[in-house]
């Protein structure tokens, strides 16, 4: 039997956050950090260590691109970005995983975390 994956999620909208956790609920994934800012997605992922970060791209303090960035410098730890706007270009999504267009369906995020996170 594999570990449940531990995952931070980071959206400026606490519904949003919300959502997600109940997806990944859904998905047999433990939400172990929650962050409203870039800055606090960097602090979060420092102290509990996840399996997994899924982040929003445009956020207060930090942007999700950015965090990702800041976190790949100390831990390696795969990162999904959603959005509800276009892609960034590929040299902005340098440290990042997997992109994800919102709204974001159940399957289509069982897939970006397989891709993450191949054999978990």
């Amino acid at each position: 039997m594999t570990n449940r994956l531990r995952i931070v999620i980071a959206d400026d909208e606490a519904d949003i956050r919300h959502g997600f956790r109940r997806l990944l609920c859904k998905l047999n994934c433990d939400v172990v950090g929650e962050a409203a800012d870039g800055l606090e997605l960097v602090v979060v992922c420092l102290s509990s260590q996840p399996d997994l970060v899924i982040t929003d791209v445009q956020m207060p303090k930090l942007s999700g691109l950015e965090a990702a960035k800041r976190i790949a410098q100390s831990q390696m730890i795969p990162v999904i970005v959603v959005s509800a706007h276009e892609r960034p270009n590929e040299q902005e999504l340098g440290f990042v995983t997997d992109f994800l267009l919102k709204p974001i369906s159940g399957p289509e995020l069982q897939a970006a975390i397989s891709r993450a996170c191949p054999g978990r």
